[in-house]
Parts: structure tokens; C-alpha cells; sequence
């Protein structure tokens, strides 16, 4: 298809830059806070839950106030930062374990009021924007045990929004005379130089889990978890083509659904060197439909629809004993998709004959595999509590992607037919360090997660272009977090 070549050129073997990118966006969809996103997308989700020996061994109840702050990617070009992408975080949290005659008690809440900042102003990209986007986030779980049998449920409610406006720079360009004069001529004055954008994210999640002994030493624990996700980005631009029908203030809208199951099956351990292994099923539904909001009769009801599906299981484990914990697992998940695209009206021909151009993509197949290996560590020295850990991620991404072009006006395009693959490896590197005073306690919490990898196929689909000569930086990945303690 050579219109892609248009919109996706060049060779990147960093991953850098498209992974956080990646993410930053499907944290939308996948969790409430981007670092979650990203193991869910290497298929090892996360299900909430309280185990049996918090409940057996629960500590003191404390409340925990946290202020952190995420560099999640910048970009410099020539050392003159372009791109950043950052969050701010806000957060209270309560843990209150307590008895009740024979049965053991544990409540936990989180109040969360986070800021994502994005700003590409200085970047030498076609559409730039500077926003921010606030995530509101309360989440709160019971679990109860008596004997040696526990159970428990929680509840997870996120929402966002955040107005904010796209600047286009540049609009694309062929060398082919028809391809400029029936699509590429008619986007500016279709949509004009300026879109102004509001977004509205609603997600809501469910966790109920138990175990129930099989021994002296084991139980065998299903944890579930739903989450419902609404999103809905509304876009208004004005035409100012010539045609009175399309001309003046536009509106599209985009609402996404989706709907994530997770169920995991486990076998845990208070005792001995194995202490937990999982199975973990995990399916994940998106669907969407593009609402052009017609003036009249002259154009499209809808600019497109379609979804992307996604179902898979994971395999993890966890080894330890008082100084070291081990961890481990594979994943696997299928992908599926069925996309279809379209433009507005762009104009008329003979002032009467409609022009627009549609695509169509899916995936031919789509598949990815992980594997996964960690150590973690604690230790006390005087007043102070410290945690280290690292943990090794490896993920082949391996997709076939067809699409068709459906052009109008004689414009020529070839099919996409093509392999899509990658090996990212990602490393996470963490440490934690609590200082205790009587009731009192700080914790300093840091992360600095580290993506590599390169391009396994020989597809000319590429989704960067570097300039010769032009020296390219991508830093991030980098989270810092204070803590402030009471336990009471």
C-alpha cells in the first residue's frame, strides 16, 4: 500500500520510543497507572487481592500519604528536549487489619488524584499538543478469614478527563498528481490547521476472591476480576472548504468499550520454599464506532468501526525464603482485529459525486510470548527497612498485518500484506528504603524501567524516520516516590 509509506517510514531499532509511547496510550484502557499497563500488555496482568497471610500476620494499621513523581519518556533531538511525557501522583491509602471474636479482618482503601502531562511543541512532527490529563482513582477491598479458610472482594472506580487542542503543522504529500488533488489537497481545508479535543475515560473494576486449604501447608485460591471501561474523545475542527453542504464547525465523535476478564487459579504457601504458583486466564474486549455527526445528507454517518480482541494465559511462580524471593513465568496471548477507517467528504466532483477514501486492517494472526525472571531482597539496618529487586521481562511480538486501501478519483494503492515483529526486552529495577520512628515512618521508593530491542522482520512498514545527522536521546521509565507513615 503506498500511501502507508506516507504516514510510516524509516528504521528504528530502539525501542525507546514506541514502547513508552505504546503505553502511555493503553494505560488508558489497561490500568489505572502506566507501570501496571505495562505488564498487562506483556500478558501478566494484575489481580487485586489481600492474601491469607496478610490476614494471618497483618501488622500494624497504618495511613500512608504519597506524592510521587514519573519521568515516563522524554525525547531530545540535538540535546534540545521535544517530547515529554510525565505523571504526577497524589495518593492516600489506608490499611486497618483487625479481629472480630474468631475471624481475622483486613480493609484497605486508596484515594488517588493523578496528573499526566504531555508536551511535544518542539518535536518536528506534524501534530503537536500540550496537555493534561487528570486521573481521579479510589480503590478499596475486604478479606476476612476464619481458620485457615479466606476470602474477600474489591472494587476499583478511575475516571479522567481533559480538554485539550491539536495543532497540525504539516499535511502529507505524494508525488503522484492524482493522490494531492482528490486526498491530500482537500485535508486542510476539511479540517483546518486547529482540532480541539475533549476526553472522557470511565473505568470500574470488580475482584472477589477465596482458598480454601489442602493441607497443613498449601491452599488452593481463584481470584476473578472484571473491569468495564468507557471512553469517548470528541473532536471538533471547522471546514472551510468551498462546499457550503460540509463548510463551518465539525464534529466527530469516538466512544471505545471494552471489557477485560482476568481468572487466576493458585497454589500458595505460608511455609517452605515454594510460596505461590499461578495460572492466570486473561481476555481483553475493545470495540468502537467513529460518529461523523453529519450536517446533511452529503455525508458519512460514520468514519468507521471495528475491534481488537485479545485472550491469553500466563504461568508465574514465586520461590523464597527470609532473604531472597525468586519469581518467573511465561505468557502467551492471540490477538484479533478487524479495523475499518474512512475519511469525511472531502469535496465533490462534477458537484455532485462525493469524495472520500476508506482503509481497512486486521490482523492475519497476532501473537505474542513472554518470559519472565525476578529476584527481590530485605534487610534491616538500625531503623531502617530496605528492598531491592530486579526483574527481567523478554517478549516476541509477532503479528501479520493485511490491509486495503479503497480510494476513489483513480488513486492507485497497492495491499498491505506484511509481517510485523519484535523482541523487546525490559528490564525493571527497583528499591524501596523505610525509615521507622515509633508511629512514624518515611519511605523512599524508586524504579527506573529500561526497554531495548529491534526489529525482527523485513517489513517496509516502519513507524519512525531519523533525520542523518541529527543526534536523537530517549530517556525515562523512571518513577520516584515519597511516602509519609502513621501507624496507629
Amino acid at each position: 500500500m503506498r500511501l502507508i509509506h506516507q504516514f510510516f517510514v524509516g528504521k528504528s531499532h530502539c525501542l525507546f520510543p514506541t514502547f513508552f509511547l505504546t503505553v502511555s496510550l493503553s494505560n488508558l484502557a489497561f490500568a489505572s497507572h502506566w507501570q501496571a499497563s505495562i505488564y498487562d500488555l506483556l500478558a501478566f496482568p494484575e489481580i487485586p487481592t489481600a492474601t491469607f497471610a496478610e490476614l494471618n500476620s497483618p501488622g500494624l494499621p497504618f495511613i500512608k500519604a504519597r506524592i510521587g513523581y514519573d519521568d515516563i519518556y522524554r525525547k531530545k533531538v540535538d540535546q534540545q528536549t521535544t517530547l515529554t511525557i510525565s505523571e504526577q501522583t497524589n495518593t492516600l491509602q489506608l490499611n486497618l487489619p483487625f479481629r472480630l471474636r474468631q475471624t481475622s479482618h483486613l480493609i484497605k482503601a486508596e484515594a488517588a488524584r493523578n496528573f499526566s502531562n504531555f508536551d511535544n511543541l518542539s518535536d518536528q512532527t506534524s501534530l503537536v499538543s500540550r496537555c493534561q490529563i487528570t486521573y481521579t482513582n479510589f480503590s478499596t477491598l475486604w478479606a476476612m478469614a476464619y481458620e485457615r479458610i479466606h476470602f474477600g472482594g474489591g472494587l476499583e472506580y478511575n475516571w479522567n478527563s481533559a480538554p485539550f487542542l491539536i495543532n497540525i503543522i504539516s499535511f502529507p504529500h505524494s508525488e503522484d498528481e492524482l493522490t494531492n488533488k482528490y486526498f491530500f489537497d482537500l485535508l486542510e481545508p476539511t479540517f483546518g490547521e486547529e482540532l480541539t479535543n475533549t476526553l472522557h475515560v470511565n473505568q470500574i473494576g470488580y475482584s472477589l476472591w477465596t482458598s480454601l486449604p489442602l493441607n497443613s501447608n498449601y491452599h488452593l485460591g481463584l481470584a476473578i476480576r472484571a473491569t468495564d471501561f468507557d471512553f469517548h474523545w470528541r473532536i471538533r475542527y471547522i471546514n472551510t472548504g468551498q462546499e457550503a453542504a460540509l463548510a463551518g464547525q465539525r464534529q466527530i465523535d469516538l466512544p471505545i468499550n471494552g471489557l477485560n476478564h482476568y481468572y487466576r487459579l493458585a497454589l500458595s504457601s505460608d511455609q517452605g520454599l515454594v510460596r505461590d504458583i499461578s495460572v492466570t486466564f486473561l481476555r481483553n474486549d475493545f470495540d468502537y464506532f467513529i460518529d461523523n455527526n453529519p450536517p446533511n445528507f452529503t455525508d458519512l454517518d460514520s468514519l468507521g468501526q471495528g475491534y481488537i480482541d485479545r485472550e491469553g494465559y500466563a504461568i508465574q511462580f514465586t520461590l523464597g525464603e527470609k532473604l531472597f524471593v525468586i519469581s518467573g513465568g511465561l505468557s502467551y496471548a492471540n490477538y484479533e482485529s478487524d479495523i475499518f477507517l474512512s475519511t469525511p467528504v472531502l469535496g465533490f466532483q462534477l458537484g455532485i459525486l462525493p469524495i472520500f477514501h476508506s482503509a481497512e486492517l486486521n490482523f492475519s494472526y497476532g501473537h505474542s510470548f513472554s518470559q519472565q525472571i525476578g529476584l527481590r531482597t530485605n534487610f534491616n539496618w538500625q531503623n531502617v527497612n530496605f528492598q531491592a529487586g530486579a526483574l527481567y521481562s523478554h517478549t516476541l511480538f509477532d503479528f501479520w498485518l493485511k490491509g486495503e486501501a479503497k480510494l476513489m478519483m483513480g488513486i492507485k494503492s497497492d495491499p498491505l500484506d506484511y509481517p510485523y515483529k519484535y523482541s523487546l526486552h525490559l528490564f525493571d529495577l527497583n528499591a524501596e528504603a523505610e525509615w521507622r520512628r515509633g508511629p512514624l515512618g518515611i519511605i523512599y521508593t524508586f524504579r527506573q524501567l529500561i526497554p531495548s530491542g529491534r526489529r525482527m522482520d523485513d517489513s517496509p512498514i516502519r513507524f519512525s524516520k531519523k533525520v542523518p545527522g541529527v543526534e536523537y536521546t530517549y530517556l525515562g521509565g523512571q518513577q520516584h516516590q515519597i511516602n509519609l507513615a502513621y501507624y496507629f
